[in-house]
Formats: C-alpha cells, structure tokens, sequence
C-alpha cells in the first residue's frame, strides 16, 4: 500500500503532459502511485503515458476509459487508490517535487483528514505572455470544519485527503457537470476532524485564456445549478442539512451572486446572459428564500450579497466578468 495516491485525469492534454509527468514521477515522496486515468483522448496523450508506465511501472498504473469528463475519471481513481491519503493533479499543470513529501508528512504528524497548501496561480494568455495572479479563495490554517464553508479555494489539486474519508463515505464528483469541484469539496467537510495547512506554494496552476473553461460559452455555465442541487441533496441524504444549514446557504448563494454572476457576465449569447441571470434570482428565492438573514452575511460582501436586484445583475456580472478573466 502506498502512502499517497495521486489521481490524475487526462483528455487530450499532450502539450503539457510531459511537464506535469515529470514532476510527479520525480516526486522526493518515493512510496506513491500515480493513476492516470486517460479519459478518452484523441490526440498523442496515451503514447506520452505508456512511455512513463514503462519507465516507471512501480509508480504508474494507467486507466483508460471511454470520454466521461472530469469528474468520472477523478471517481473512477478515487475507486481505484489504495494509498493512505488521496491527493489529485491535473494533466495542463505542475507541481513542485516535494509537495507530497511535505503535505504527507504534516498529515501523518498531526492525524490530519485534510491538508491543504497554497500555489502559485498563473494567466497564460494566447499570445504567450504569462501574468502571476492573485490566488481565489482563501488557502489557510481553517480552526474548524465550519471555517470551511468560509471563502475557500475548492479545487482538489492542492489538496490530500484521507484516503477511507473519501471511499468509506462515497464522496464523489457530480458527473457530466463543470464545477464539480465545488461540489466534492463542500461534501467532504462534515467528515473533516482535523485539518491542517502547509504554508508553501506547491502547485503552478495555469489560467489560459483560450480554455474552454474561460470561454464560458453555451449553456455549460448553466450546471452550477446542478452543482448547488447536488450539495444541498447530499446534505439532506446524509442528515447534515439541519447542522449546517446556514454554512451551505451562505456558500451556496454567495456561490450564485459572485463567482457565478461573473461567468454568466462573460457570455456572448444575450439571449442565453438574460435566461440565465432569470433563473439565477428565481433559483435563489426558490431554494433559499431567507438568505437575507444569515448571520455570516456581513461586512462589504453581506452588503452587496443582501442588496442586488435583477436589474443590477447584467453590469454587474459583466465588471465581475473581466475582473475574473484578469
């Protein structure tokens, strides 16, 4: 059994596999394996894989699936791992090589659930230039699980989980959906006893400008909808709701008026922009009518959060909508 588990997901990502394979078969961590889960790729990535598998078969295990997204292919790893903590890397990024070292370390000194670490976050623009940008989300020492809820940074890549936390609980990914990330990290703090913090930039995580992400076309900017449905689901499935009713109303609509206002700010489609910031106000007065009374809604953020009507979303989520591109 390795100590840690690193899953990484890949779907035609051969202009940077080499880069990202590199750090992590180079990893200072020795006792590791590395699943890769090739998610149906269609250009030279499974020839980039099986030349690592075969230079490094004690490390390398490759899965190959059918093109399911992201998030099964994280799911299908995370079936697969068999390490004491589960950490996750993306195939178009790159990690330091002492990360899991370092992160591993902490958690078995200190019986962490979860450890965390900062990165290093990177716009790559289709013209080449690279810009060092401001991290989101808040990466720090939380004192609790509800903390947690609080302006995180939800994306696992610089993240280790305990391995029976994540299995022993079915804590997956929503599939077929974009943001599932938000969804997997906000499912898993209900099970977090301890958490722990390493205060080192360990992950180059690049922002490129000409990613499908960014584009933030068609209507895939729509699932964050299905995101929310599927944490407040597993809350209630899971008897947690009435616990931590005020954290998820708060992440969940802060979720819908912020980072979401911003990607619907940054659509070409009108017609689409309009539909969409409809639903987002009919959504929020649906599933949580009372948010206006959430005693974490305070300061400037509680302000603008308690005060924005329909007719202010569209210039608003356009301002937030460059300011989010960088």
């Amino acid at each position: 059994m390795a100590k840690v588990s690193i899953i990484v997901p890949v779907y035609n990502t051969a202009e940077y596999l080499k880069r990202s394979m590199d750090a992590l078969v180079g990893q200072s961590l020795e006792d590791i394996e590395i699943i890769i889960v090739n998610d149906g790729s269609t250009d030279s990535s499974m020839d980039i894989l099986n030349e690592y598998a075969e230079r490094f078969p004690k490390k390398v295990r490759i899965i190959v699936k059918e093109n399911g997204g992201q998030g099964s292919a994280r799911n299908l790893g995370i079936k697969s791992a068999t390490g004491d903590y589960i950490g996750f890397a993306d195939s178009d990024d790159y990690v330091d090589i002492d990360m899991f070292r370092a992160m591993y370390q902490k958690a078995v000194e200190e019986n962490a659930d979860i450890v965390e670490c900062s990165f290093h976050f990177v716009l790559e623009k289709e013209n080449g230039e690279i810009k060092d940008l401001p991290p989101r989300g808040t990466v720090k020492q939380h004192p609790d699980n509800r903390d947690m809820f609080m302006n995180p940074q939800v994306s696992p890549w610089n993240k280790l989980y305990k391995r029976q936390i994540l299995q022993d609980n079915n804590i997956i990914f929503p599939e077929g959906l974009i943001y599932e990330d938000t969804s997997f990290y906000i499912k898993s703090i209900p099970y977090i006893s301890k958490m722990s913090y390493v205060d080192e930039k360990y992950v180059y995580y690049f922002l490129r400008s000409k990613s499908t992400m960014n584009a933030n076309t068609g209507k895939r900017v729509e699932n964050i909808f299905d995101v929310v449905d599927d944490m407040v689901s597993f809350y209630k499935e899971k008897g947690f709701y009435d616990q931590y009713k005020e954290e998820l109303e708060y992440f969940c609509v802060k979720i819908l008026l912020c980072s979401s206002l911003s990607r619907i700010g940054r659509i070409k489609d009108r017609e689409l922009e309009d539909r969409l910031l409809d639903r987002t106000f009919v959504y929020i007065k649906e599933k949580f009518p009372n948010y206006k009374e959430n005693r974490f809604f305070t300061g400037k953020i509680g302000i603008y959060i308690k005060n924005i009507r329909r007719i202010y979303a569209k210039p608003i989520g356009r301002v937030l909508g460059k300011v989010m591109k960088g």
